[in-house]
């Protein structure tokens, strides 16, 4: 395939590499990134594995527009930091998303190749991977409804106990309560107030008088 003579749009190229992803948090504008060789390495094994046509876009990019192929580079190294914070919560969900973008990735590009050659093939080929994004989706959603449905379940397992528990929480609350609150602390206050009220009480006892010899 060679794209040298028939250079896609820029706004195409963007949503190939992820831009339509980036849309959902587009109120938070991202940190501007650095191409360094880690992070441009780490984007080329990430693509050259799952979007092997967008790899060979991302070469015509770096040859022919290097600004933009430093604005694909960036975009697809933020994907691929946030698909490797979820793989770490969940392996399961990380497939599921990364099946999903693939499926997103290969849609763009099928519509780009369409805006610029409308073929039968290009077509079925959009077709299929329209199918795929739909399947990923809705894999993607039942999962979720798997994992909200765990939660919940604990929730409601929460309620449950304490419901039951409600007594005893509250009787067991209430004797520390009321036992902090006439405590030895307090005992030995009042001890204090009654012995000096005991010792402010007493009568001073009288001088003994000494009668004067005449």
């Amino acid at each position: 395939m060679r794209y040298a003579s028939r250079v896609l749009p820029i706004a195409v190229v963007l949503a190939l590499v992820g831009l339509v992803w980036a849309s959902a948090t587009a109120q938070n504008k991202p940190t501007p990134m650095n191409v360094t060789p880690e992070r441009e390495a780490a984007v080329q094994t990430f693509v050259e594995r799952n979007h092997p046509e967008l790899a060979e876009l991302l070469t015509h990019l770096k040859a022919n527009k290097p600004q933009e192929y430093e604005r694909a580079i960036r975009e697809l190294h933020r994907i691929t930091e946030r698909l490797a914070g979820i793989q770490e919560r969940d392996r399961t969900q990380y497939d599921l998303e990364l099946k999903l973008w693939t499926a997103q990735s290969r849609v763009q590009l099928f519509t780009a190749k369409l805006r610029m050659d409308s073929t039968g093939e290009l077509k079925n080929q959009l077709r299929d991977a329209l199918n795929a994004q739909a399947e990923a989706k809705v894999a993607l959603l039942k999962h979720e409804r798997i994992r909200v449905t765990a939660r919940l379940n604990r929730i409601d397992a929460d309620i449950a106990q304490f419901e039951n528990d409600r007594q005893k929480v509250i009787d067991k609350q209430m004797e520390l309560l009321t036992r902090s609150a006439t405590g030895p602390g307090k005992n030995a206050k009042v001890g204090i107030k009654g012995a000096v009220g005991k010792q402010g009480g007493k009568r001073a006892n009288p001088k003994p008088t000494t009668n004067a010899n005449p």
